[in-house]
């Protein structure tokens, strides 16, 4: 390997190295009736998102996703624990991983394939959050009810294509999940609360996302 080839593959090793050096730290235990994963900041700032995954694992598959909308960001220095229902992560703990992560500065760090994932998801997710924004305010302004706004965010869900066995783990199946997750929510919302208050809801999710930006 000539010198300049040699520099430049260092340049990479040393690239992806410090990319993933701020990860958060993630440990596994087992508990009775599931798991429990621990994450660990250790960067200068808050992490508002992140994705673990059960990776190369013979037969099964797991993602667990985190962001400022659904949980308070992570501070520096803190561990937060999060019990989940299923029993292999805590039984093979060795591949479980912390694939990405998103700082409260806009900044990333993670494994270079799946940071972009992260970053398309959150940025999916805005979108449909902004659109649920526009189509409750015009709901609110026609005099709708709950019941009948999220009739309608049903049939907008309906017309989305869900992620399959085939792409549950790529782009396009992670995106698709997370929209329709964010307008089922939406509309499970309706069903028992009024138009403004889930307005007022979606209106502070779109703040808190276009923070992590």
């Amino acid at each position: 390997m000539s010198p300049k080839t040699l520099a430049a593959s260092l340049l990479v090793t040393l690239t992806v190295c410090s990319a993933q050096s701020n990860l958060p730290e993630l440990k596994v235990d087992a508990s009775d009736g599931g798991s429990v994963l621990r994450v660990r900041n250790t960067a200068s700032q808050p992490v508002v998102a992140y994705m673990i995954e059960l990776v190369n694992y013979p037969g099964s598959w797991f993602a667990f996703w985190q962001d400022e909308t659904t949980a308070e960001p992570i501070k520096p220095g803190e561990e937060r624990r999060i019990p989940i229902t299923n029993m292999t992560v805590g039984a093979a703990p060795e591949y479980v991983k912390m694939q990405a992560a998103v700082f409260a500065d806009g900044s990333t760090a993670g494994v270079p394939e799946r940071v972009p994932v992260l970053v398309e998801r959150r940025k999916q997710i805005l979108a449909t959050v902004k659109e649920l924004i526009a189509r409750l305010s015009k709901a609110g302004t026609a005099g709708q009810s709950g019941t009948m706004a999220a009739a309608e965010l049903k049939k907008w869900d309906e017309s989305i294509a869900g992620p399959t066995r085939a792409n549950r783990a790529k782009q396009e199946g992670i995106v698709a999940a997370a929209v329709k997750g964010r307008i089922g929510s939406a509309a499970a919302a309706l069903e028992t609360g009024s138009v403004t208050a889930v307005l007022a809801s979606l209106r502070a999710d779109e703040k808190k996302l276009q923070g992590g930006q």
